[in-house]
């Protein structure tokens, strides 16, 4: 078995890592990215990386990440254990920021110009001991179960019952949002507020609701009366 897979997606190139020597990982993935072609195939992309139970630290992500930026591609996101969440968190607060004229067209864009590149989106189910963290809007198409918890800096949106940890607006944008068909976790953030689920327990009843800050403070309310 090829320890490792890609996949296109609209969002960008979803890489997954199967269980094999590092070496051997990252020695395939070099030789993936230097066939004749790929180079411009793969030149600008976005990378979600999906490490299932490998838990990596800050030099093999730095050496993964050197080799991605080799072909001019970005890690962006990243699945798998919370080690390796912590471990690409760590490295993204260390990444310089961008130059003062890049930073000046991204500030001068229209707002909608980005959200479609920024999207993540997860067509599956978020099972206990995930965590999810990207850069942008997350969309979960599936359930997020207890134990589970997804970060984005922008938006959160569940198509599903959203019954773990969730944090919208994680670099502290106050105008995120998170929406579920079910929204019940059991800590919800926006920001720096913080909601926690009600002691009582919830009847099933399946309305879809957003949450947003107004006023200092979390408030839910019917999706369609947004």
């Amino acid at each position: 078995m090829t320890p490792i897979s890609f996949k296109g997606t609209r969002e960008g190139l979803h890489i997954t890592l199967a269980p094999a020597p590092w070496r051997e990982i990252m020695e395939e993935l070099a030789r993936q990215l230097n066939r004749p072609g790929a180079q411009s195939f793969f030149r600008g992309a976005r990378v979600l990386l999906e490490t299932g139970n490998r838990m990596l630290g800050v030099t093999e992500l730095e050496e993964l990440i050197a080799l991605l930026a080799q072909h001019q591609m970005t890690l962006t996101s990243v699945l798998g254990e919370t080690q390796t969440q912590d471990a690409f968190v760590q490295l993204r607060s260390a990444m310089p920021p961008p130059p003062e004229n890049l930073q000046a067209e991204i500030e001068s864009a229209p707002e909608h110009a980005t959200e479609d590149l920024s999207a993540l989106l997860i067509h599956r189910t978020v099972r206990s001991g995930q965590l999810i963290r990207h850069a942008g809007t997350i969309i979960v198409i599936g359930d997020v179960n207890p134990g589970a918890e997804v970060v984005a800096e922008n938006d959160v949106v569940v198509w599903g019952k959203l019954r773990g940890v969730v944090h919208a607006g994680a670099s502290g944008d106050t105008r995120a949002m998170v929406g579920a068909l079910f929204l019940a976790p059991t800590q919800l953030r926006i920001g720096n507020f913080i909601a926690r689920a009600p002691d009582e327990k919830r009847t099933q009843v399946w309305t879809a609701e957003i949450a947003r800050v107004r006023d200092e403070q979390i408030v839910v309310e019917p999706w369609n009366a947004v």
